[in-house]
């Protein structure tokens, strides 16, 4: 595609070029992947889909490995069985640092393309977790994925999350309701039954992705089909906030050293602010206040 600006009609300010130059790249990559449609229901809906993005042997092996480390947890007595919940439904937590396969998923091209024009190069993976749902699991409460910010929650995307279907996601079989829309309303859901009387189901075949901003009103319906459905959560929030896994002191050298630079950051390897410890490293500071300039940096 050709770029939008050259140096010999470039107007813009010279210190903000670079800057500009980041969004033009961002902007060229969005076009190559064919991302347009997705980038354009992230903005009315809050949510879009991603299908065939990697081949069904693929989802089968995730699908596979969090069901063999659910019960390699439940044999040492850490599986985290969620609270209240029947039928044996259960959280896989720390996927990251547990299977080589899960680094190569929060790297995947076009989910991660779109998190980085919602949230920019800087932000982070929070947590990744696996969920196992099982017949008999009642509704999920309907929230949004900035459960400490108050009210009004900003106008640019604070979180987001990519859930990796394993399975079919439909009513039935507890998948994932959405308010369309909500993620502009700059609040959490409404209180009681009303925001759930407002969602909609959201029907994926096994093997797509749902990207969502984290401010959009979102839930689960219940499981009332038998056997378990199983997908993946990515959670990424800006580089700021407080990672609900210790990624950076989880993963080791020895996996960071074989991915990309990207993998890095994602983890917060290059975050300014020590996870234990005193002080801070203000050359990562400069740096990430560079990017940071602009919403999408």
């Amino acid at each position: 595609m050709l770029p939008i600006h050259n140096d010999a009609v470039d107007h813009r300010h010279p210190e903000n070029i670079a800057q500009h130059r980041r969004l033009d790249a961002l902007r060229d990559q969005l076009f190559e992947l064919g991302l347009e449609r997705n980038v354009v229901e992230l903005e009315l809906y809050g949510y879009t889909v991603l299908e065939q993005v990697q081949p069904q042997s693929f989802f089968d092996t995730m699908r596979a490995t969090i069901l063999a480390l659910g019960r390699e947890d439940e044999e040492l007595a850490r599986l985290n069985l969620l609270a209240g919940k029947h039928g044996g439904s259960f959280l896989v937590k720390h996927l990251l640092a547990r299977d080589r396969i899960f680094e190569q998923a929060v790297l995947m091209e076009k989910p991660l393309a779109l998190v980085t024009y919602l949230m920019g190069e800087s932000c982070q993976i929070s947590s990744v977790n696996g969920h196992v749902r099982a017949q008999g699991d009642p509704p999920q409460g309907m929230h949004s994925d900035a459960p400490f910010v108050p009210e009004p929650l900003p106008s640019f995307t604070h979180t987001c999350n990519v859930m990796w279907c394993m399975d079919d996601f439909d009513l039935e079989g507890g998948g994932t309701l959405v308010v369309p829309g909500s993620h502009k309303n700059n609040s959490h859901p409404l209180p009681g039954s009303t925001t759930r009387n407002m969602a909609v189901p959201i029907d994926v075949k096994k093997g797509s992705m749902l990207v969502f901003n984290g401010h959009l009103w979102h839930g689960a319906g219940a499981r009332t089909q038998p056997g378990l459905r199983v997908g993946m959560t990515v959670y990424f929030s800006r580089m700021y906030a407080r990672q609900q896994e210790p990624l950076n002191d989880l993963i080791g050298d020895d996996i960071v050293a074989r991915n990309p630079p990207r993998f890095a950051e994602l983890i917060g390897r290059n975050n300014p602010y020590p996870s234990s410890g005193y002080g801070f490293d203000g050359d990562k500071i400069a740096s990430h206040i560079t990017k940071t300039k602009d919403p999408r940096g």
